[in-house]
């Protein structure tokens, strides 16, 4: 929801019936004591729920440990009175910073998206009155660059997945169509010239991420260790092969981020895992998602569609889901983003299914990233990546807690696309 003063948002409304009013001159007199009856009214609506003062704060420090690794995440709770002498309470979201070296500007991106980005999005649905909610979360507000306040959607009956769980088809393709919104959306607004590249940040695997090399080669050299000295010994070959992809993967993922001219162009959210996103659940079926909401932005960037999807499918779902039903997948997100498309206005110009599937092979690198070592990540209950040591000199592999690709539950989840990666010859 869009935030509006009380005077833009009264001004607005009454316009629009002032000039609905010049159509049909014999009833003017009768419309415009109408609308300013109305406008009366409104005003009063407005002044009466807004806040005079707030006479208490409580704040709940809120996250699990392993779903946040670079802020800190309160909920405040405002008792405040309304000018109608009501009391009543609302609450927010802050989100500061951990007291953590990061070598990018990560919460002044984060802002710039709220704030320049996000707020275009939401001019683009008002302008075509689409009617779906939007897939984003509303700034507050924030205080440059070390505090963001934002609307806390669990007032609003959304919450967060178990990452531990992974996602399964409902919330899937629940995420698929949500991404097939914004990226249209965004399509529309690259296209106005609105957004451009240069206006966001980079994905968090980009050779451009300062500290995403050491992520990535250290992710595969440490599962290679692990699968050399405590997988069953029919491993050792396969574990050769990922330590071979550790050294070139980076040059791999460039490839793919370096998209050409006839790339489709999207804003990707950049970081598209279970913790960054938040589902509401139908009130009679309370397994069943029917709505989502993506948050935090740091990473959000102009590339290939292709970066969230292959994020999304190989860090947050079961793998024996995804084999099953790819073409299922690739086709809600191809159907969400072609109507998204339509309805704004350019249809007929978004990917086919074919296209879809020829970027996810050209993506098979972060395929193969997000399905091993980040899955690794996401499926344990004790730290698996640390990212403070992604800012030292220590090897790259001491970045990821070893543990976590010991599991039994890791190693069968993740092998028989391991045995067909090695079939195909894509490792």
């Amino acid at each position: 929801m869009q935030v509006l003063s009380e005077e833009l948002a009264v001004q607005g409304y009454t316009s629009l019936l002032f000039h609905s009013s010049e159509m049909n001159s014999s009833h003017s007199h009768n419309t415009q004591h109408e609308s300013a009856w109305l406008e009366t009214i409104l005003r009063k609506a407005f002044h009466e729920s807004s806040i005079s003062r707030v006479v208490k704060v409580t704040k709940e420090e809120i996250g699990v440990k392993g779903d946040n690794y670079v802020s800190c995440i309160t909920r405040v709770t405002l008792e405040i009175i309304q000018n109608s002498g009501r009391k009543s309470k609302k609450t927010l979201i802050l989100k500061c910073p951990l007291d953590l070296f990061m070598p990018m500007p990560v919460f002044k991106l984060e802002v710039k998206v709220y704030e320049n980005i996000l707020s275009e999005f939401n001019a683009l649905m008002n302008e075509f009155q689409d009617p779906n909610e939007a897939v984003w979360c509303e700034m507050i507000g924030h205080q440059p660059y070390d505090i963001i306040a934002l609307e806390d959607l669990k007032a609003a009956n959304f919450k967060v997945a178990d990452r531990k769980n992974l996602l399964d088809m409902n919330h899937t393709l629940l995420v698929l169509n949500g991404l097939g919104r914004l990226h249209g959306i965004s399509h529309v607004l690259i296209q106005r010239g609105v957004i451009s590249p240069n206006d966001l940040g980079v994905d968090l695997v980009s050779p451009d991420c300062p500290f995403a090399s050491r992520i990535v080669e250290g992710g595969f050299d440490q599962l290679a260790c692990v699968m050399e000295e405590f997988w069953p010994p029919e491993w050792k070959e396969v574990a050769k092969k990922f330590a071979k992809l550790s050294k070139v993967a980076m040059e791999k993922i460039k490839n793919i981020m370096d998209y050409t001219k006839d790339t489709f162009l999207v804003m990707n959210h950049g970081d598209c895992w279970t913790c960054n996103m938040m589902f509401k659940y139908s009130p009679y079926e309370e397994s069943r998602p029917i709505a989502v909401k993506f948050i935090d932005w740091p990473f959000a960037n102009v590339n290939s569609y292709i970066l969230d999807i292959t994020r999304l499918l190989g860090e947050c779902m079961h793998p024996e889901i995804r084999r099953q039903n790819i073409d299922i997948l690739y086709r809600a997100y191809q159907k969400s983003l072609a109507s998204t498309l339509e309805f704004y206005g350019m249809p007929g110009i978004a990917p086919t299914l074919e296209q879809i599937y020829a970027e996810a092979k050209r993506a098979e690198c972060l395929e193969i990233l997000y399905s091993t070592v980040f899955l690794a990540v996401v499926i344990e209950d004790f730290p698996g990546f640390y990212i403070d040591k992604t800012f030292t000199p220590c090897e790259a592999k001491e970045c990821f807690n070893a543990d976590i690709f010991k599991t039994e539950t890791f190693r069968k989840l993740i092998e028989a696309e391991i045995k067909r990666w090695v079939e195909e010859g894509i490792i």
